[in-house]
């Protein structure tokens, strides 16, 4: 009797916590777009669109200050589907914290891949 009131505690649990999840989009932020481009396919990386035109002069130098965005991806599942197949980074270049976003962008060349049990072969009952 003990554990079938575990079970009904334990699967609402872990309900709610996938669900958050599947909800929660990041898009990794880099410095450049040969970074991006390193994690990511090269058609996959933006550049920032930028309101104001101008940079900065540092040191001497100009430079626009421009950075490249990936496609957006579910947090915790670093994938996305492009042109019939899925592409994972092996590597993360990116700086700071990705940005977080609720809506998948509908101009993307990208979409994020689910996770989910369903696929990992994990189930429940027994």
């Amino acid at each position: 009797m003990r554990s079938k009131k575990i079970c009904l505690v334990v699967v609402p649990l872990l309900l709610t916590a996938c669900s958050n999840n599947d909800r929660t989009l990041n898009q990794d932020v880099y410095n450049n777009q040969y970074d991006c481009s390193y994690d990511w396919n090269p058609e996959l990386c933006e550049e920032e669109q930028q309101s104001s035109s101008g940079g900065s002069h540092s040191s001497g130098y100009y430079y626009t200050g421009s950075r490249y965005f990936g496609p957006q991806y579910y947090a915790g599942q670093r994938k996305v589907n492009f042109q019939g197949r899925k592409i994972q980074p092996s590597t993360n270049l990116s700086v700071g914290q990705p940005l977080v976003s609720q809506v998948v962008r509908s101009q993307s060349k990208s979409s994020p891949v689910r996770g989910g049990f369903g696929r990992s072969g994990f189930s429940f009952g027994g």
